[in-house]
Parts: C-alpha cells; structure tokens; sequence
C-alpha cells in the first residue's frame, strides 16, 4: 500500500525485495502483523516530515511490525524466525519489508504473533522511562490516553505511582486494566489552569505531542524539582516556557529509542506478564489491503478504539 495523496491510500505492485537488496546486518522480513502509531497519524495526513521524508513511497507509513524473516544478511537471524520490532523508513506497510537486525528481537513462542505487536511501542515506553531520576513524590500525570498513553500509565502503576490520567475521551472502561487511579475526561487546554499548583505530581508525561501548548501545559503542572517526560511527537520547533521551568528548578528529557535490543528483550518480557496489554489493549484488527479503513478508525480519538493493528490472519472488508 502507498499513499497517493492527503488520507488515500492505494493497492500498488511493486518488484519483490530480495536477498541481493540487503546491506550487510539486514533482513528481508515478510508481513505478519502491524501496529499503528501515533506518529503515523501526520504522515497519513499528508505532513512533511523532514526527519522521515518518505510519504509517497511504497509501504509508508508503517514502522511497528512482527514478521517472518525470509533473507538475512545477519549472523543474529536464520530464514523462518518471526521477529518484533521497527522497520527503518517507515516502510512495513509491504508485504517484504527489510530492517537493520539491531531493530528486531524474535518472538517469543508463548506469544501469539498477532498480539506481539504490542511489544514495539511498550519498548519506547519503557526506553522513556529509564532515565528518569529520582521522582520527588510518587504522583504521576499522563497527558494523553491513547495507546501509548495508557502504556506509561501501566508501567508507572506497577512501578507504585499513583497515576491520574488526562484526556479528552472517557477512559474509565479502561482505567482498571491500566492502572489509572483518576480518570480526568477534558481538554487539557482547559483543564490545566483550573489545577495548575493544586496537584503535587513529580513526574508528568506528555503523551500527545504535535502542539506546543501541551508541552507548555505539561510544565505548568510538574510540582517543583520534578521532572518532564516530553513524548510525543514534535511537529516543528517549539516555544518553551522556560522561565516556568527555570524557577521550578524542574528537568526534562526526550528522544528516540536507540538499544532497540534491550528495550524489546524487556517489553516482551513485560507483555508476557501482563497480557492485558493486548488483550484490552488491542481493539481493531484490519487486513493489511484494508488500510485506508484502520488509518481512519485510528485517526479519530473515540470511546472503545485503542490499539489498531493490521493482520494477515484479519477478514477483508466486505466491497459493494
């Protein structure tokens, strides 16, 4: 599939991947299932990014994937084993699809492969969350409960947090799974004022990314000497509150996931423990040639859609 244009995608044939196309550490990898992320979302709506600068390509956009390998140019991988992890370039909505083997880790048996897709994005949260220091209290704010969201709001509750949870849609059906101990349903323009200085939380997420204002919102909250976790996706440059952040004495830190190996060596460990994850956290399976559909649903925030997945094993949609 590719993007044609602004939200359309098209079924398109293109020569197959094969094992002289690989660079040395490579594998060709086969789709089996996908996930769809938060940052897919402006690509699927036409926005350059210049860091990706893909939109338009074959198999864009599309980077969570679990698939079989079928060539390796890897001393890591054999042809047959079904890995999870990040297809570079944004490239895996393909049927072959190819990815530096540092980007992949091979499932585990006991995983079913049309769930394993979790394990991707809980890397990245996990990867957000090892640096953070010492929290000055055990009161967290995630803003923002889509997938990825509602991943930080798991992990900060096993890790003891009290963890209230901030969005515009109703996520009480959910708040038990994912360890919410308060569901606050507002737009967090709105919100943040009304509370600023009254909730003492020493670690606030930014889940949601692409506006400046969250991210000034964020830091208005984080009690002094606490600490920020920019996550979501910056669209452009921003302009930060830093006098705010100055005398707050706060800090901060962002980024990409690097030790791809590491983190989803420990995400599958961790879904492997808490199969809630998928199995409330996966609520809309597509086929792959389905994907005008599942970008769609996965656009619009709504009560009851959470993770959207692309899957070999899914029904096609019934065509008039």
């Amino acid at each position: 599939m590719r993007l044609a244009g602004p939200e359309r995608f098209e079924r398109v044939e293109v020569p197959d991947l094969v094992e002289s196309d690989l660079e040395d550490g490579e594998v060709l990898l086969r789709f089996v299932t996908g996930g769809l992320c938060g940052s897919d979302t402006p690509k699927f709506r036409g926005s350059y990014d210049p860091d990706d600068p893909y939109i338009g390509l074959p198999g864009v956009p599309l980077h969570e994937l679990v698939g079989e390998v079928v060539a390796t140019r890897s001393p890591l991988y054999t042809e047959g084993t079904l890995v999870v992890g990040l297809v570079q370039r944004y490239r895996a909505l393909a049927e072959f699809s190819r990815t530096a083997d540092w980007t992949v880790i091979p499932v585990d048996p006991a995983l079913d492969p049309a769930d394993a897709v979790i394990v991707q994005p809980v890397a990245t949260v996990l990867n957000a969350l090892s640096t953070i220091p010492e929290p000055v209290n055990e009161r967290a704010i995630v803003l923002g409960l889509g997938p990825l969201g509602l991943l930080f709001c798991h992990i900060l509750h096993e890790r003891g947090y009290h963890v209230t949870g901030v969005d515009r849609v109703d996520r009480s059906d959910v708040a038990d799974a994912f360890g919410i101990d308060a569901v606050v349903t507002a737009d967090i323009r709105k919100w943040r004022p009304s509370v600023a200085g009254t909730i003492d939380a020493g670690l606030v997420v930014e889940a949601i990314g692409h506006h400046q204002g969250i991210l000034a919102d964020a830091v208005e909250l984080v009690s002094p000497t606490g600490h920020l976790v920019a996550f979501g996706l910056p669209e452009d440059e921003y302009v930060f509150p830093m006098r705010t952040f100055f005398r707050h004495h706060l800090s901060m830190h962002s980024g990409t996931t690097r030790d791809w190996h590491r983190f989803l060596t420990e995400a599958q460990r961790y879904v492997l423990e808490h199969p809630e994850i998928h199995r409330c956290g996966i609520t809309h399976r597509y086929h792959p040639f389905d994907a005008q559909t599942a970008f769609e649903r996965h656009t619009r925030p709504a009560e009851g859609r959470l993770k959207v997945v692309l899957s070999e094993q899914a029904p096609r949609e019934e065509r008039q």
